[in-house]
């Protein structure tokens, strides 16, 4: 099953590795650098997942997702984080208790993407069939 995901991330080598995975795993990516841009997408095309940085310029990832959900947006969104300063555990539980399917610490494998992706697509499977 193709799946459309954005990516959002505002460090081109790791958005690059992210896209590259999906794409090879068969999913059509569009990769934004920000929240905004992000938020602009999904208001331009329709689509099954977002995989957000939650460390961005303009709007980070939390700000997003909270703007998503306020918009009614149910979309699955995993969250990436190499921490701030060292700083993670805080930020991964907002995104998760704010609705993130799931938060990958970087560096993370394919695998681990690909699992995570899998899982946060789930529920919406078992929904249409």
């Amino acid at each position: 099953m193709m799946v459309k995901i954005i990516v959002a991330d505002d460090e081109p080598t790791h958005q690059e590795f992210v896209a590259t995975i999906l794409v090879r795993a068969g999913h059509s990516v569009i990769a934004v650098g920000n929240g905004k841009e992000c938020l602009r997408q999904l208001e331009e095309c329709s689509t099954d997942l977002v995989v957000a940085d939650i460390f961005m310029p303009h709007l980070d990832g939390i700000q997003m997702l909270t703007m998503m959900r306020a918009q009614g947006r149910r979309i699955p969104v995993i969250g990436m984080t190499g921490g701030m300063r060292g700083v993670i555990s805080p930020f991964t539980d907002i995104m998760s208790r704010m609705g993130a399917c799931a938060v990958l610490i970087k560096p993370f494998s394919g695998e681990d993407l690909l699992r995570a992706v899998q899982r946060s697509l789930e529920p919406k499977a078992n929904q249409e069939g």
